[in-house]
């Protein structure tokens, strides 16, 4: 077994041999490949960009600013340097479904989230 085959907790490949998110998987019959099966590019940078291939995310709400990283097996809300963690998962998807942004849980809010992108 080699190293991309080690199990890992929110991405698995498909029979193609494509990466994707085991709790929230893109449907290519329904969107495409364009953003590897979700219907836009904000759900594709969380979903799959984050999520899944691991990098550092931004996005904005109601004007505020907020950062996330993921560093190996775990994901965190950080500071705008991503050098302080505030809050810490055990991984990107317990992230994006426990995160609260002013009472919100970020997964109810996904849809409303502006300047989406990873740094």
């Amino acid at each position: 077994m080699n190293s991309e085959e080690i199990e890992r907790p929110v991405a698995a490949r498909d029979l193609a041999g494509r990466w994707y998110n085991k709790k929230y998987p893109g449907d290519y019959k329904r969107y495409g490949s364009d953003f590897h099966g979700y219907p836009n590019e904000d759900l594709e940078t969380i979903f799959y960009d984050f999520a899944v291939m691991g990098y550092d995310l931004m996005f904005s709400f109601n004007g505020q600013k907020y950062y996330v990283l993921y560093v190996g097996w775990w994901a965190a809300l950080s500071d705008e340097n991503f050098s302080k963690v505030i809050q810490r998962f055990e991984n990107a998807n317990l992230l994006i479904e426990n995160l609260e942004i002013e009472g919100h849980k970020l997964i109810d809010i996904i849809d409303d989230l502006d300047d989406v992108e990873c740094c």
